[in-house]
């Protein structure tokens, strides 16, 4: 009985959040990732990086972690564009500093440029 209630308690906590230290730092980033937790996947990305700055797949997950943060910035309806843009672009930014082949992310980052310009020009209230 002791056994199956050992095991049931382990499977659990497997099946858990709580168990995060089952679950190697990247893995754990990624699946932060796919859940909309940009800010918490790339705190830890960061900290692996830093680690081991010379991980070209690390490097490249951190890179599309900046990436999909800054995508999601600029589609937040609930921030006003004169706070999400700079937000977005400075995402942008960090993801093309690792890798300044991702297209997607220069294109956004070139879009969200413009979008500044004209407020500017056009003096409107971002």
């Amino acid at each position: 009985m002791r056994k199956n209630l050992a095991l049931f308690i382990f499977i659990l906590c497997l099946m858990s959040s709580g168990c995060g230290f089952l679950v190697d730092p990247t893995t754990q980033a990624q699946n932060l990732i796919r859940n909309g937790e940009f800010e918490k996947a790339i705190g830890i990305l960061e900290k692996e990086y830093k680690n081991k700055p010379e991980s070209v797949p690390l490097k490249s997950i951190l890179a599309r972690a900046y990436t999909h943060y800054g995508f999601a910035l600029c589609q937040d309806e609930s921030k006003l564009p004169r706070v999400k843009y700079p937000m977005a672009k400075e995402q942008l930014s960090m993801a093309l500093a690792l890798n300044p082949y991702l297209k997607e992310a220069k294109e956004m980052y070139d879009m969200i440029e413009k979008i500044q310009t004209s407020f500017k020009t056009n003096k409107l209230d971002q």
